[in-house]
């Protein structure tokens, strides 16, 4: 069941960006952010309801020990939504999965340098190699003009939605010991909503949402969103405790083929040499940096 979770995650979370597209045409990127967190408690909620499974009585007790990390965890996915929504904005659709790579090439230097891990040659190969896939997706052979004013910055988004992302998943391995998994999902993903709305609360005060009138793709688009967000975490941290951790981001990288997928058929979205030639090559430094674990182990 592990690997059909993932599978499910990847499959979830290659729909975020056009979940994006569907709701950029009527909400702006902060808004977007906002109900990414709101939807996702609920659903959270519902599934602890759907459980029955109460708060536990000695809740705050448990957390005080880990507050620290679940603010910082708060904060890095506030910033990494908020990023990651802008950018999807103003690109294309499968712009995200520039992520993935970021967010594990983080990981993986994380443990080098804070849990002391070696990092033999064949590993920093495949970190270069997803970063030039990287650079290759986000050139998609435009002229070095273009790029360096256009796809530049939203490249750097992304890359920059991918630290916070990494840094997320940090904060989550320091609690885990510590929380129920939807408790600990619910605690971050609640403050990372009220970070995203506080921004938000003079437009809304100024009865800014008054005079939109979103269609039905929008609100699914959301309700979406929200859905992937909540229940795609909770699968994801299930999912770790069921298979061999090396092949969790194997199965995630999945999500690139999905994502720039959806792009082509929603959006006709066009994918270039230059796309698939970066996907190819990242995903294979991604698979070869955790095929380099599992024969570690």
């Amino acid at each position: 069941m592990g690997y059909v979770y993932l599978l499910c995650v990847a499959l979830m979370f290659s729909f975020g960006g056009t979940c994006v597209k569907l709701a950029s045409p009527y909400f702006s990127p902060a808004f977007i952010t906002f109900f990414r967190f709101l939807i996702g408690v609920f659903f959270l909620l519902l599934l602890k309801v759907i459980k029955r499974q109460p708060f536990p009585k000695d809740f705050l007790s448990t957390a005080r020990p880990v507050i620290w990390w679940i603010f910082f965890g708060a904060i890095v996915k506030w910033a990494a939504y908020l990023t990651e929504n802008y950018a999807l904005s103003h690109g294309p659709s499968y712009g995200n999965i520039v992520t993935q790579p970021v967010q594990t090439i983080f990981l993986t230097l994380s443990s080098v340098f804070l849990f002391k891990e070696k990092l033999p040659l064949r590993k920093l190969f495949c970190i270069l190699l997803c970063v030039m896939g990287v650079l290759l997706i986000s050139w998609n052979g435009r002229s070095l003009e273009v790029f360096f004013q256009e796809n530049m910055l939203l490249t750097g988004l992304f890359v920059f939605s991918g630290l916070c992302a990494g840094c997320h998943v940090l904060s989550q391995k320091m609690i885990a010991d510590q929380m129920d998994i939807i408790d600990s999902n619910l605690s971050i993903f609640t403050l990372s909503g009220i970070l995203a709305f506080l921004p938000l609360f003079p437009a809304v005060s100024g009865g800014e949402l008054s005079n939109i009138r979103p269609d039905l793709g929008c609100i699914a688009g959301i309700l979406m969103f929200g859905f992937i967000t909540g229940i795609g975490f909770y699968l994801n941290a299930r999912a770790i405790l069921l298979v061999p951790f090396y092949m969790v981001p194997v199965l995630q990288s999945t999500m690139v083929i999905f994502a720039i997928l959806w792009g082509v058929l929603f959006f006709h979205e066009t994918v270039s040499f230059y796309i698939v030639a970066g996907t190819v090559m990242f995903v294979t430094g991604l698979i070869g940096l955790q095929l380099k674990k599992a024969a570690a182990k």
